[in-house]
């Protein structure tokens, strides 16, 4: 009915109103009064279909009528094998059975029968309606012993339209190549659109629109169409930062619900175009404006024997075509208008239409039945319209126009315009377009339609040919073009002269490790047919061939009979061109060049480019350790992809450690599972068995993967105690911000331990640029990549999970970032090494104050046992990652084993200048709280141990000094519980004892021969002794010429002039911390004064607020 097979004659009624004709009762039928319509509203009135002959009838289809509000809401068949004797079909006990009809006018509502009946005449006999008697009807069902082949041609195609949303979630961290150095990862430098993407893509709500069956009819009727798309997530990924343009989909499944699903072969997308149109595009972004098609093929497919199969005419010639040698379903998606606005609704979906097409040939096919292509004008952006001639049964030109339409900024299609399109070939150039509109070139006009249109054909459109055209068009280029006024004519999309079309067979991007030899198949059609002594000529494009050429070209054979012609590729070891990025080995990319025969002209195939990303050359280490081998790579794919830190933290030991079963069963899945780790597939297969040793290769101590060191050079211990400078400068802010807030004369216990750690992290700061000095280092801290941005984790790992904010003084930001900045190394306390250093620590503090000798050190006696502390740094199993656990494994040990190395040469690793050192002559505070100079490794030892002690403590049993002072982590306890920590006598049975419980910073109970509570005076905090204050400011929080960001900006700039001070300070110039730095504190403190007071609301109260707060960036002037 639909598809016009049953002529209009064959549909009779026993009555119908002018206008309202029985073939007007075609479902989906719009013309006339868009329905039929019987001259009465009475029971008794029919609508009958003549099939022709005798036919299998499985079902019916009903519509109401389309230009009103009038359906048919149940109804009875009849049916005859002769037109005069009728049976009413019964239900399985013997009554006339009703089928229930439609509830609204336009919806299609299907009734399969549960006995499928012989006949050639099917009665419609409505029982009941609403408003008037009006129904558009289908009939169901195949023809009458059917064979397995249903006589479909082996050159069928057969098509399944289906439409919806897209799901693209991509982690954006790695979009930028300066993400991936883990010693300059800042997560709020360059996030992205998507920074905590999972990488998953998925088709969402995708329905099948339309199938089109073996002999070209297209129906909305089939029992397939409305069905669900199914299938699982896949994963988006790009090759490399420096490839984004051909992302592939790895492990998604597609399928039809009650039919089949398989598994979507990687493929990367192509034709990627602008294709928004309208002044509103400018408004979105560049990736909503873009279009791009994904076509692969289904792979693994798994049939499902179910009522859909046996009721579906489509479903049954598909089955049939599959029993044929060479059956292979493709796949389409067209994907457009990707929303990348976190803020949108519609974030992070597009819209898809795609195309499962079902067709048999005995050669691959890498574009599905598309043979032939027409171009759009080049450098003008536009789409491409792929097509195939079908001669033998149908003489139609199918054409797909998916990627040729133009969308407004919201994805809607923007419809064809008045100007008609043609179908024109012709066999040489012609200066007037207007020309080919004559019937010698003129194949027939295209309609392009809107949204309903496109989503139910996706796009595909079918011109029928004579058969005179026909036998030309298998010899002559063929274009679009559009009919301006009489005169006037466009070429939109063209076939070349020649009729070459050229595509890849294998994948269009590969992953290759050096020394490898591979082969890459492409195919040729040249007028749809396949092309022989078609040859390939990759051209390297990047990088540039005259500096790195690690991939050749060994061989390149020309196509034969079938059309396919291969090139053979030869690696070498790319070396490391991106070792400062700590990106690996190097992406080659090339544009492909073809030329038919020896006398062919070669040109550049279009949107057609062949990337590799080629792996620098690896060899394993003999012992692998987490420090110097593993750690790097996953704490740079713990940067790259946060969305995985909720399963598995690959930048902390203890987590991988606890989870290696996990990981070595992601990291050996195959590379076409979802779960495939790591999720961007750019991990070689080298550094993979290496990672994979080292799970496998377990302590015999522990039954844990080996720890090692981190440091192994002087130039390494440089750049880490860089990165522990930066740490300590990225807890000055918080506490300041917290100090800032609490206003004058109020919270004065708090605010007292608060400045008592600020004065504490200056002087470590200090500390660590004198033996970043005393090594020959230079401390940085004058250049904008050295200041943290808030809220952030801290630099270098420490203490994984944590996420240091700004924020007004409160118990809960004590609690949480306060603490947990100074967090105790709780696994390392009875560790033989921090015994070690604990015992010596009042001999080390004998060095602090000894001044230097001359101009440079020498070498001197050392206190130090350095065999000693070795030993303990190799018993050590864990990596910690407390800040103190990192100054003892990843600096104070490697240090002394540098040492130790340089000791042996009679050398020294202390070689830094003498007046680069700051000591208590450049202090404003006592010699016992002021830095000290760091000349041998005896004072090195003494300031680290310093660092640690004053940060989170030596001892988790005295959490006092040798001063009876408190660590940090304590004092903030304090400052949580209210109470001065005090010690609880063992034996104590009193009701003080009792109230105030002892206390220990470690989760675990651990045993300690003193015991300590808060016993002692109160720290009282009150809340409305603190300002009202916003959390994690930023410069454009502020309003440009408002109050607020006048004292921000004069804040930055003070904060700028102070780092810089600081750095030339500890750059050669000491005395300026005194005459100068100390100075700019104050002028800080007073900006900050005011910030803390200012409503961010002009008409604000400050008492109530929200008020500003100090954002603590870098000031470009």
């Amino acid at each position: 009915m639909e598809s016009g097979a049953i002529p209009d004659d064959s549909i009779t009624a026993s009555s119908s109103r002018a206008s309202y004709e029985p073939y007007r009762g075609r479902l989906s039928g719009v013309a006339g009064a868009g329905g039929w319509v019987p001259r009465t509203n009475t029971i008794g009135e029919w609508l009958q279909v003549d099939l022709g002959e005798m036919k299998t009838v499985t079902g019916t289809i009903i519509q109401g009528r389309s230009s009103q509000d009038q359906w048919v809401t149940s109804y009875k068949l009849q049916y005859s094998e002769d037109g005069v004797s009728r049976t009413t079909y019964a239900s399985s006990d013997g009554t006339e059975k009703v089928f229930p009809g439609n509830t609204v006018q336009d919806t299609v509502v299907i009734n399969l029968l549960d006995s499928p009946i012989d006949a050639q005449y099917v009665r419609f006999l409505p029982q009941s309606w609403h408003g008037h008697m009006s129904m558009r009807v289908e009939v169901l069902g195949c023809s009458v012993n059917d064979d397995d082949s249903n006589g479909i041609s082996p050159s069928a195609v057969l098509r399944l339209n289906f439409a919806g949303k897209f799901l693209a979630d991509p982690s954006t961290y790695n979009n930028y190549n300066t993400s991936f150095n883990i010693s300059t990862f800042d997560p709020l430098k360059y996030p992205g659109w998507n920074p905590t993407g999972t990488h998953d893509f998925r088709l969402v709500n995708c329905t099948v629109t339309q199938v089109c069956f073996a002999d070209g009819t297209r129906s909305t009727w089939d029992t397939t169409v409305g069905k669900p798309i199914i299938g699982s997530a896949g994963k988006l990924v790009d090759l490399d930062p420096d490839d984004q343009a051909q992302s592939q989909i790895w492990g998604l499944q597609v399928g039809v619900d009650g039919f089949f699903k398989g598994d979507f072969t990687p493929r990367s997308f192509n034709h990627m175009h602008e294709a928004c149109e309208g002044r509103e595009c400018s408004t979105v972004s560049k990736m909503t404006q873009f279009s791009a098609v994904f076509f692969s093929t289904l792979q693994n497919v798994e049939w499902i024997n179910g009522p859909l199969s046996y009721n579906s005419e489509f479903l049954k010639q598909v089955m049939s075509l599959s029993r044929m040698p060479g059956f292979q379903l493709h796949i389409k998606l067209n994907v457009y208008n990707m929303v990348v606005e976190s803020e949108s609704p519609d974030f992070p979906y597009g819209r898809v239409t795609g195309t499962i097409y079902a067709k048999v040939s005995e050669n691959p096919r890498p574009y599905g039945p598309y043979n032939r292509m027409l171009w759009g004008p080049p450098n003008k952006g536009s789409g491409h319209v792929p097509f195939y001639v079908e001669i033998k049964e149908r003489n139609k030109v199918v054409l797909d126009f998916a990627n040729f339409l133009k969308f407004d900024f919201k994805g809607n299609v923007v419809g064809q315009s008045d100007e008609a399109l043609y179908l024109t070939q012709y066999s040489g150039p012609t200066s007037r377009l207007c020309e080919l509109l004559e019937d010698t070139y003129n194949l027939g006009e295209i309609r392009l339609g809107g949204n309903d249109w496109f989503q139910r054909t996706a796009g595909i459109v079918e011109v029928s040919v004579n058969h005179e055209a026909i036998e030309t068009i298998e010899n002559n280029h063929l274009a679009v073009i559009q009919q301006k006024t009489q005169t006037n004519c466009e070429l939109l999309v063209e076939e070349r002269q020649d009729g070459l079309f050229v595509q890849a067979i294998d994948n269009r991007v590969a992953r290759k490790e050096p020394d490898q030899e591979w082969q890459m198949k492409f195919r040729a059609f040249q007028f749809g047919k396949s092309a022989k002594e078609v040859s390939i000529n990759p051209i390297q494009i990047s990088p540039d061939p005259f500096f790195q050429r690690a991939i050749t070209i060994v061989s390149s054979k020309p196509s034969g009979d079938n059309g396919i012609s291969s090139i053979t590729f030869q690696s070498t070891d790319p070396g490391e061109p991106r070792k400062e990025q700590q990106l690996d080995g190097q992406v080659y990319m090339y544009l492909i060049r073809a030329k038919k025969g020896d006398d062919g002209t070669e040109f550049t195939v279009d949107d057609l480019m062949v990337s590799v990303h080629l792996y620098s050359g690896y060899t394993i280490p003999k012992n692998v350790t987490w420090y110097e081998y593993v750690y790097p790579i996953f704490q740079q794919y713990a940067n790259l992809y946060p969305a995985m830190k909720p399963i598995i933290n690959l930048g902390s030991y203890e987590d991988v450690a606890r989870k290696k079963k996990l990981l070595k069963h992601a990291l050996t899945l195959p590379e076409t599972d979802p779960n495939h780790m790591p999720v961007t597939r750019d991990l070689s297969p080298k550094k993979r068995q290496m990672i994979l040793q080292w799970l496998n290769d377990l302590h015999p101590s522990s039954d844990l993967p080996r720890v090692g060191t981190t440091t192994t050079s002087l130039d390494e211990l440089k750049k880490t105690l860089q990165i522990a400078l930066q740490l300590e400068l990225s807890t000055i802010p918080p506490y300041l911000s917290a100090l800032f807030s609490i206003k004058d004369g109020e919270n004065k216990e708090v605010a007292a331990l608060i400045k008592s750690v600020v004065v504490d992290e200056m002087k470590h700061m200090t500390l660590v640029a004198n033996l970043l000095n005393a090594i020959g280092g230079s401390p940085n801290l004058n250049t904008p990549s050295i200041v943290p941005s808030y809220p952030a984790p801290l630099p270098g790992g420490a203490n994984p999970g944590l996420v240091v904010k700004l924020a007004r003084c409160s118990l809960n930001q004590i609690r949480t970032v306060f603490q947990g900045i100074e967090r105790p190394n709780c696994e390392m306390e009875d560790s033989d090494l921090v015994k070690y250093l604990r015992s010596h620590k009042s001999v080390l503090g004998a060095y602090r104050n000894v001044g230097p000798d001359g101009a440079r050190w020498l070498v001197g006696s050392h206190h130090v046992d350095t065999d000693e502390i070795l030993k303990h740094c190799h018993e050590i199993t864990t990596r910690p990652q407390t800040i103190g656990g990192i100054y003892i494994h990843q600096i104070l040990c490697p240090m002394v084993e540098l040492q130790k190395q340089a000791l042996k040469k009679r050398q020294t690793l202390f070689t830094g200048i003498i007046n680069r050192q700051i000591t208590s002559d450049q202090w404003l505070g006592t010699d016992d709280s002021s830095p000290f100079a760091v000349k041998d490794l005896d004072s090195a030892v003494s300031a680290i141990v310093d660092i640690v002690s004053e940060g989170e403590g030596s001892d988790p049993c005295d959490p006092f000094d040798e001063n009876y002072e408190l660590s940090h982590y304590f004092k903030f306890a304090e400052m949580v519980h209210g109470w001065r920590l005090g010690e609880i006598g063992l034996n104590d049975t009193s009701s003080v004892h009792q109230c105030f419980p002892e206390f220990s910073p470690c989760d675990d109970k651990v045993k300690c021969e003193k015991t300590f509570g808060f016993v002692g005076q109160m720290v009282p905090f009150f809340e409305d002794g603190v300002w009202p204050t916003i959390s994690n400011p930023r410069t454009d929080s502020y309003p440009q010429g408002s109050q607020a960001r006048k004292y921000s900006d004069n804040f930055n700039m003070v904060y700028t002039g102070l780092l810089k001070c600081l750095h030339e300070a500890f750059n050669g110039n000491p005395d300026k911390l005194k005459n100068d730095c100390m100075g700019m504190m104050h002028s800080l403190t007073a900006w900050a004064n005011k910030l803390v007071q200012t409503p961010m609301d002009p008409n604000g109260d400050p008492e109530i607020g929200p008020n500003a707060a100090p954002t603590f960036e870098f000031h470009f002037t």
